[in-house]
């Protein structure tokens, strides 16, 4: 098994949608609220879109909810809530994936979200965010006390996450990094790993498809997969 730094954007996507399969298997839908500077880059959204929901990032760091559209992890930045809404409504209606970028103070634009009586399926803060200070927001505690999860991820190895990991050691399943020279020879073996998995097993073939559309960094280098040992030999690993 091959190894890459922790901190590699496409793992921490992966664990993300693993937590996030473990709450919920099929997320169509469904609602994420990610909130907190920075959050839109988080690999949050793109998280949520894998695994089939809607993402509403609320964040007052342009720059970076900019950023996460150029690479593809946004589908739309808007300025106000009421245009989020407006492209939310429909895609989470019919049951497909978006993210929509928020550029606003997190504080306001949840309190004008409980006046709509705006309901998340879950609240993820995520890590390097200030979750102390978003958690003392009187909105969230109108949210939470409205019947939406909350989840804290304070950093890399925050609760959630570990409960996650914790989940996937007992499928006997590794976090495993197979390299490829380019984005044909990484095409190719997305192609072999789905050969090897079954078609009832939707969770993972669905980050081996689905993970190129929303990462632009997941296109070429390599890819991040949970893998049996057994599986890893038919691979060649």
């Amino acid at each position: 098994m091959l190894t890459a730094n922790a901190s590699d954007h496409q793992l921490q996507t992966l664990r993300l949608y693993g937590a996030l399969v473990e709450e919920r298997k099929d997320w169509g839908g469904g609602l994420v609220l990610c909130c907190g500077e920075g959050c839109s880059a988080s690999g949050v959204p793109a998280a949520v879109s894998i695994a089939g929901g809607a993402t509403l990032a609320v964040d007052g760091d342009a720059g970076a909810v900019k950023a996460a559209m150029r690479r593809g992890e946004l589908d739309f930045v808007v300025n106000t809530l009421d245009e989020a809404l407006r492209a939310l409504k429909n895609e989470i209606r019919v049951r497909r994936p978006l993210s929509v970028g928020l550029i606003a103070e997190v504080n306001a634009a949840l309190c004008d979200m409980l006046e709509r009586g705006v309901q998340p399926d879950l609240l993820l803060i995520g890590a390097n965010q200030n979750a102390q200070a978003i958690l003392q927001y009187e909105s969230i505690r109108g949210l939470d006390a409205g019947g939406m999860a909350l989840r804290s991820m304070v950093d890399a190895d925050g609760e959630w996450l570990v409960r996650y990991r914790t989940v996937l050691k007992r499928t006997d399943r590794y976090e495993a990094y197979l390299s490829a020279a380019n984005a044909a020879e990484l095409r190719a073996l997305d192609e072999r790993v789905l050969a090897i998995l079954s078609s009832g097993d939707l969770v993972r073939r669905r980050w081996v498809q689905c993970v190129p559309q929303y990462l632009s960094d997941a296109r070429s280098g390599g890819r991040w997969v949970w893998l049996t040992e057994e599986e890893l030999s038919q691979l060649g690993g």
